[in-house]
């Protein structure tokens, strides 16, 4: 080996001392050749030239150079040609410089640009203007795990003002700067500075990709400073990016942010990994995502669907599908939209795609988040764990919510629970449904629908210093005054439904009230409440010794319909239909009306009575011929 080695060296001395021998200004040689060998004594490069002219020892010019750098070991691979138009050869140095265009073949790319230089020990090349790359290899689904549609890309080509490629024996180092524009296929980025690494030819005898053959992969990609990436419907910022080919991860750094079809991604990093992307926040911030058309989660209403959704939380996951995405919140979740505010433990976001063909802008969003959040549609929103929505004096909890933004409506389960105006009124059921405006409740067996409402004044007797007590003998000891307690009502279904000038209630299916002085059963209830102003001292609420302008819920009506019953004390009132009117102090009975207490029975189609009072007016129906009765109590004779 080392005769080899000494004998390789000598024939390349010899080689180079009669060229420079043969060459003048006068006389240049043509069509030469000049390689060049390695301590170990295998070939490093072979350098060729139509033309070649001696100005000194030191520098050769060259025409129609072709130089070609093989792998410099017994692999004798061929890394890459490079051909200019001309160039100045420093022997000594073993550089050659050249102010002329360049392209360079490698395994698995061509370079070209103007103004070069290259060392021959370093293998390192440097093109300072107008480089162009192209790799025989696509990079696809750079920030997402969609799959492909259609045929995945095959190049790869990147722009930039300079770049230098250093060559290893196991890989290819591109550094680009420079206004970097890359582009494969759907795949866009812009960045000031990348860097690509290749793998470099395997171990092979002759060359591979220069003139046919197996090409390798690039492996990785590293781009920092401005890195800006576009890809079908999405857009990526970072201040730095990495992407690992193939192990299919990419890494985003330095305050990154996703704005994709119809959403606005931001955290402190962002990972890909097999087609999972994972937004997390920091100490600082929490990952945030801003979505369109979402605003008030549907349940707000046509027009709160127009504003934007922002949710906050500690991880976001994000999954994509041929036509579908799924966002994952973790980490105590804060959801704002329109006037509605939620937290949850978790929350998972379902979209839907929007097709190209269907999207008002163009597939690469732009820069302004009000015009580029236009495309896609959230269907579906599940929140989980502890949820708490708020909205305009109204909290609703639950265990799980799921929001159907499109049809308007949110479905509750697990303990669901309505507060309004800070308990004033309280829903609780089964389960509930969520509608603009429009609240719904259904029960079951052992956990029946139950609305605690303001309470009513006391609507029967008030004389209670004198005997109303139950029973056909006269009590002499006085009766206590019955405590003023909230309106409960408890039924199997609730629908509630709010206007600006009143809420309604309705109940069915085996209804039930207790309240003040009453206790009542129906099929079928109604109950009209409205808002009020009181003095916050009313309320117990008293802000820096100053009185404030509370709002508050008033009973003004119950209805009950179909075999109503209600019990007071001192008299039992039933009918088809009640009407209670607590703000006059009357309760109205009609259809078959019938009130008993201690004097005895009344009966007749219409019955009023009032608060306070032992007097009713009772009617009779005349188109029946019903006259109002009244039963006395048995009347016992006197002792003799």
């Amino acid at each position: 080996m080392l005769f080899k080695s000494l004998l390789r060296s000598t024939a390349c001395l010899l080689f180079v001392c009669a060229l420079q021998a043969q060459m003048t200004p006068s006389a240049p040689v043509q069509n030469f050749r000049l390689p060049s060998f390695g301590e170990n004594g295998y070939t490093q490069w072979v350098l060729q030239g139509g033309k070649g002219i001696y100005d000194n020892e030191t520098q050769i010019r060259i025409e129609d150079m072709a130089l070609r750098v093989y792998s410099g070991d017994e692999r004798m691979a061929l890394e890459m040609t490079m051909d200019s138009p001309a160039a100045t050869l420093l022997t000594k140095q073993k550089r050659a410089i050249s102010e002329e265009a360049i392209t360079i073949v490698g395994s698995n790319f061509k370079v070209s640009g103007v103004g070069w230089s290259w060392d021959g020990d370093s293998k390192e090349i440097e093109v300072k203007f107008d480089v162009v790359v192209e790799f025989t290899q696509g990079m696809e689904n750079m920030l997402t795990g969609a799959p492909n549609e259609g045929v995945a890309p095959e190049v790869t080509e990147i722009h930039s003002r300079s770049l230098r490629l250093k060559t290893t024996k196991e890989a290819y180092h591109f550094t680009f700067t420079d206004s970097v524009h890359a582009v494969s296929g759907e795949m866009d980025l812009k960045s000031e500075l990348l860097v690509a690494i290749a793998d470099a030819p395997e171990n092979k005898a002759q060359g591979v990709g220069v003139n046919g053959g197996k090409l390798d992969s690039i492996r990785q990609l590293i781009a920092s400073d401005q890195v800006v990436i576009h890809q079908a419907q999405h857009q990526l910022k970072a201040g730095h990016a990495e992407f690992m080919l193939r192990e299919q991860t990419a890494h985003f750094r330095g305050l990154p942010q996703i704005e994709t079809d119809g959403a606005f991604i931001s955290g402190s990093t962002i990972d890909r990994h097999e087609g999972i992307v994972v937004v997390k926040g920091s100490a600082s911030g929490r990952a945030q995502m801003i979505v369109s058309k979402a605003g008030g989660l549907g349940i707000m209403g046509a027009e709160a669907l127009s504003s934007e959704t922002i949710v906050l939380s500690g991880v976001i996951t994000m999954l994509e599908g041929a036509s579908s995405r799924q966002f994952l919140f973790e980490g105590s979740v804060d959801v704002l939209s329109g006037a509605l505010s939620m937290n949850s433990e978790t929350l998972t976001l379902f979209a839907e795609k929007t097709a190209p063909d269907d999207r008002s802008t163009t597939s690469v969003p732009t820069t302004d988040k009000a015009s580029s959040l236009q495309a896609g549609e959230v269907k579906r929103v599940l929140a989980t764990g502890n949820v708490r929505i708020e909205e305009e004096g109204r909290l609703a909890t639950a265990d799980q919510v799921t929001f159907y933004p499109i049809e308007e409506r949110a479905e509750l389960e697990g303990q669901p629970r309505i507060d309004v105006n800070e308990g004033e009124v309280v829903v609780t059921g089964d389960r509930m449904e969520l509608q603009p405006g429009i609240a719904m409740a259904h029960g079951r067996l052992k956990q029946r629908v139950k609305v605690v409402l303001p309470e009513i004044q006391d609507l029967g007797y008030s004389d209670f210093d004198k005997s109303v007590a139950e029973g056909p003998e006269q009590q002499t000891e006085a009766v206590p005054r019955p405590l003023s307690i909230k309106t409960v009502v408890q039924s199997e279904t609730l629908r509630m439904i709010e206007e600006p000038e009143h809420t309604l209630f309705r109940f069915s299916d085996t209804v039930s009230v207790s309240g003040t002085n009453l206790d009542a059963t129906c099929e079928r209830l109604e109950v009209t409440a409205k808002p009020v102003e009181v003095i916050g001292a009313q309320k117990g609420i008293m802000k820096s010794g100053s009185e404030s302008i509370e709002s508050s819920m008033q009973v003004e009506l119950i209805e009950a319909y179909n075999s109503v019953v209600f019990k007071q004390i001192g008299r039992v009132a039933s009918g088809n239909k009640a009407t209670i009117l607590p703000l006059k102090g009357q309760v109205v009975l009609e259809g078959d009306a019938v009130v008993t207490d201690a004097k005895g029975k009344v009966t007749g189609h219409r019955m009023t009575l009032f608060q306070g009072q032992r007097r009713a007016i009772v009617e009779g129906d005349r188109a029946s011929g019903k006259r109002a009765t009244m039963t006395l109590p048995e009347m016992k004779p006197k002792a003799q």
